[in-house]
């Protein structure tokens, strides 16, 4: 089962960014095989980062929730919320790269 989870950023804690991201970004490799897609989000006339956006494929909801709750931008505090939701392809039978 396929579902998006959005993350938005606690502006006040931008500055662990840096400092959160190889163990962010090693986090996300070891879970490859679950979390398909991801990147970060920024608002089209800034280059600032404002969040992320993953999307991920497991069996349940718990699933994508430990997932997260792991993640060390979330147990290190740069993360303010996050938003799941499940997700439906248009066309299932076709895959595309991103």
């Amino acid at each position: 089962m396929l579902f998006i989870v959005q993350f938005r950023d606690n502006p006040a804690m931008r500055h662990l960014r840096p400092q959160l991201m190889d163990a962010h970004l090693e986090y996300l490799r070891a879970q490859g095989d679950r979390v398909r897609v991801a990147g970060s989000m920024r608002h089209e006339s800034d280059d600032r980062v404002i969040g992320g956006l993953w999307i991920v494929d497991v069996e349940k909801y718990a699933e994508v929730v430990a997932l997260y709750e792991r993640d060390p931008f979330w147990t290190g505090g740069l993360r303010a919320s996050v938003e799941v939701c499940r997700y439906a392809k248009a066309f299932p039978d076709i895959e595309k790269p991103v």
